[in-house]
């Protein structure tokens, strides 16, 4: 599934925010991904024998990922969100998308991939042309495929969640 268009989330749980907190300081591994290479490999061939969700908690908001057992998988979709007290319990919610980082390489790509599909038109090399295009569209596509959603949305299906009673 692609995943340009970041993707809202929210829920209800009945926990409250200090079990909320607990429970992710207790379930995700503590990793902040970032732009050093070196740490995310690190990390990687550290876990590369188990399947982790890994992420952190700053205060109420956190960060949510999922590394696959045997896979380099940095950089992947991950779920960017925030828990606050409501009536029923905590309210969570946040967005499913990539990291920043993936945005802003992916806009370069387009970029400079369009600009030498261009300067091909130009030059009248059309199969060169064509090639920039294919280049393009294979980019952004292997940029943004994911697969990691339905994990994600099995880890956010943990919480244990507040429904509304009808009462006739």
């Amino acid at each position: 599934m692609l995943l340009i268009i970041p993707r809202k989330y929210e829920f209800e749980t009945t926990l409250t925010p200090k079990r909320v907190a607990r429970k992710l300081d207790g379930e995700l591994t503590e990793f902040r991904p970032s732009l050093n290479i070196m740490s995310t490999g690190k990390f990687m061939k550290t876990h590369k024998f188990e399947s982790v969700y890994y992420g952190r908690r700053e205060g109420d908001k956190f960060q949510v990922f999922y590394h696959k057992f045997k896979k380099r998988d940095g950089g992947e979709t991950g779920f960017f969100g925030t828990y606050e007290k409501s009536e029923h319990g905590t309210l969570i919610k946040g967005k499913l998308r990539k990291p920043i980082a993936t945005y802003i390489f992916g806009v370069i790509w387009t970029i400079l991939t369009l600009f030498s599909g261009l300067v091909c038109l130009a030059l009248k090399q059309n199969y060169g042309a064509a090639a920039c295009g294919a280049l393009l569209l294979l980019g952004v596509f292997f940029l943004f495929w994911d697969s990691k959603i339905s994990y994600l949305y099995g880890f956010l299906d943990g919480f244990p969640r507040y429904e509304e009673k009808d009462e006739d």
